[in-house]
């Protein structure tokens, strides 16, 4: 078993998946001995809990959670083992948690300690009577249980002791976990803490006035005697007793009910009146911890779990009391998760306090433990409205000391227990939530007890909630469907706010993501692929015809035309005044290029074209006097050009063009009059044909040269 854990630990170190959720919360788990569903917090206004209502506010509030056996060992053994009664074999209070498990089962609080936690004990958390089975770093008992002997029959009195909340069993149990917790250690904490509204009921006489009839007073017992003094309290004429019909018992197997217990009906009052003042008493004595969570801001590091391991009967199906049935009085037990990061909410699908342990370890990160027999509950945390358990499911002994079970499955809106030869029961929960009709009976029901049989028969098992997976989520402010890259959480569902895409680069404004549409010349990265305005318009230069002026006289140049586009024509890389169109007519040889503005915003210009005349290449210019002489013609590049001079001596500028007007050699040079002549190598220019051009500032002479290869 330890090669295990090692094992799983290893696994857990090296898988990257595990990486987000490494932080470890500390964990605060308040486990309640006997506490039903019956106060404000799950819709009985008679019991007033405004500490557990705040502490729902904090967290998820379960309202269908089920005990898998109506009983404190077996129950809070399957809770702290991660494994259902038939399982751990804990069916009684009786058994040691470890008799089939072994002596190196790692439950709850240890197997947190595995990974560094501390781990500490306030009051009875544990199994019964099992407590000290369990390792703990710290253990603080503080007398908190039923020390006055196990009482099957619905006990109450005053307690007169204690003056004040604080000096209550419980006040002193969550006082010495507060001082703890504001003397943090190391390292992350598992604390556990454990409270009490167990039979017999001994309230405080402020917790009992918060009920009742406070304009009647009557004198109150104050020990198990039923001795009176002095001690006055509130009339409990005024609580509401169970509404249970005369022949309630008379449809339902005899297995499922224990002894009756009669009592008149003030009688039944009083022993409500009592169980509800514990739990009033209970509420308070929470209120010292919240009020410490919130003083030190403890919220967003703690994961807080609040349940019970099972109800109390007080009264109903004509006088059950007290535990070990499975109705739903008993097997129905608050749950509330309050963990970091999740909202508060309140999930209506039924739960099974097993899932409690895998729970715990996804909320801190720790890897999951080994062959656990529940389902973690984080994917409700985050959406409690998902489809989850087909089922869920619980027992009893048949009898006292039997080894046989009934057992009980529960849908959202059937309950249905089965007793072996003894019959069966099925209850519409959402229609009659007392269980007084029992429908497997009516043969209209025929259908729904062969699924409920059968959901039976299949076993936890076949009741699995669907796999769900976690992803990366990425927050996103502007809402435009893209988060940002930097800032993602790991999850199963998207919290609100958070998306699957990410690459958003302006998350303050809706109009920039990785799908947005680039926008002409805004200065913006649309589309977030780390270009600004990569769209703008972008010119091209077509021609209506030939480059050529020569043929023509002139070349129309056009370029793309655009809403909202403003042109500017340029020759040799200067503007032309007035060329401001989408068409120009080119009158002259040279380079144009044009410019595109959009919306006075940005621009952008063309690739240029060039204009030539190829029309001075083939004869002299009209001033011409003379020919110039070019020996040899054609040639190689190497030449003579030579010209007779008429004229007085001066500057000679010697020019030389490619066929498109590119200027290839200029030279000035001293001209004599008479003949001139100039000796060239033009070798390195390319094979083709050349206009030869002289200028003495008076004429200007041309011809054509020939080079050849």
């Amino acid at each position: 078993m330890k090669l295990i854990y090692v094992v799983a630990y290893l696994f857990f170190l090296i898988i990257p998946s595990f990486a987000h959720a490494q932080k470890k919360y500390n964990v605060i788990f308040i486990s309640i001995d006997d506490l039903g569903i019956g106060f404000e917090t799950y819709g009985n206004p008679e019991v007033p809990t405004p500490n557990i209502n705040r502490l729902a506010q904090h967290g998820m509030q379960f309202q269908q959670v089920y005990t898998h056996y109506p009983l404190c060992s077996p129950s809070r053994t399957a809770l702290f083992s991660g494994k259902r009664p038939d399982s751990t074999r804990v069916i009684n209070n009786g058994v040691s948690i470890r008799s089939f498990l072994g002596a190196d089962y790692k439950f709850l609080p240890e197997y947190f300690g595995a990974y560094g936690y501390r781990s500490e004990r306030y009051g009875k958390v544990g199994p019964c009577g099992h407590d000290d089975e369990i390792n703990w770093d710290y253990n603080f008992y503080g007398g908190l249980g039923n020390d006055q002997g196990f009482f099957d029959i619905p006990t109450w009195w005053i307690d007169t002791v204690p003056k004040n909340i604080s000096e209550t069993k419980g006040g002193v149990i969550v006082d010495s976990v507060v001082r703890r917790i504001v003397n943090p250690v190391s390292q992350p904490y598992f604390y556990g803490l454990g409270l009490a509204v167990h039979n017999p009921f001994s309230p405080i006489i402020s917790s009992w006035d918060k009920l009742g009839d406070n304009n009647i007073k009557e004198l109150m017992p104050v020990d198990r005697y039923g001795t009176i003094t002095n001690v006055l309290g509130n009339g409990s004429a005024n609580i509401i007793l169970p509404d249970t019909p005369s022949d309630d018992t008379l449809d339902i197997p005899y297995p499922a009910l224990k002894d009756a217990l009669f009592y008149t009906p003030y009688e039944v009052q009083q022993r409500r009146h009592a169980y509800y003042a514990e739990i009033i008493s209970l509420d308070a004595q929470l209120g010292n911890l919240l009020d410490t969570l919130d003083r030190l801001k403890l919220w967003d590091s703690s994961v807080i779990v609040f349940w019970s391991d099972h109800g109390l009967h007080m009264g109903e199906h004509e006088g059950q009391w007290a535990k070990m049935t499975l109705f739903e009085e008993v097997m129905r037990v608050p749950l509330i998760i309050c963990a970091p990061g999740k909202k508060a909410g309140i999930c209506y699908n039924p739960v099974e306090l097993v899932d409690i342990f895998p729970t715990l370890t996804e909320l801190c990160g720790l890897p999951p433990a080994p062959d656990m027999e529940g389902s973690s509950l984080v994917p409700l945390l985050e959406n409690p409205v998902i489809e989850w358990k087909k089922a869920v499911f619980s027992q009893r002994a048949l009898f006292p000391g039997n080894s046989r079970m009934g057992r009980a499955v529960r849908t959202n809106q059937y309950h249905y227990n089965t007793w072996l030869e003894y019959g069966e029961e099925l209850y519409d929960i959402q229609n009659d939530p007392r269980e007084y009709t029992n429908l497997a009976l009516n043969p209209a029901f025929n259908l729904v007890l062969d699924t409920m049989r059968s959901l039976l028969n299949n076993g936890w098992q076949g009741a699995l909630p669907p796999v769900y997976l976690k992803q990366s989520f990425f927050r996103d402010d502007d809402g435009d469907g893209y988060g940002k890259s930097n800032d993602s959480i790991v999850d199963y569902f998207a919290p609100e706010g958070y998306v699957t895409k990410s690459g958003d680069c302006n998350d303050s404004n809706p109009k920039i993501h990785p799908n947005a549409k680039e926008r002409y010349c805004n200065q913006k990265d649309d589309n977030c692929n780390g270009q600004v305005d990569e769209n703008r318009p972008v010119p091209k230069i077509n021609t209506l015809g030939s480059l050529d002026i020569c043929l023509t006289g002139s070349v129309i140049l056009q370029t793309n035309s655009g809403n909202g586009f403003n042109y500017q024509w340029r020759r040799n890389g200067k503007n032309i005044p007035g060329a401001v169109y989408r068409k120009f007519n080119a009158t002259s040889v040279g380079e144009y290029s044009v410019i595109i503005t959009y919306q006075g915003q940005c621009d952008n210009i063309s690739d240029p074209v060039k204009v030539y005349n190829s029309c001075f290449l083939l004869k002299p210019d009209k001033d011409s006097s003379s020919e110039i002489a070019i020996i040899p013609n054609p040639s190689n590049g190497l030449c003579t050009i030579s010209y007779d001079n008429k004229d007085a001596p001066g500057i000679l500028n010697l020019k030389i063009y490619d066929r498109l007007g590119n200027l290839v050699y200029n030279k000035p040079d001293k001209m004599i009059s008479g003949v001139n002549a100039f000796k060239l190598n033009l070798s390195g220019l390319l094979p083709g044909v050349y206009h030869v051009e002289l200028n003495n500032g008076v004429i200007t002479l041309v011809n054509k040269l020939i080079l050849e290869k």
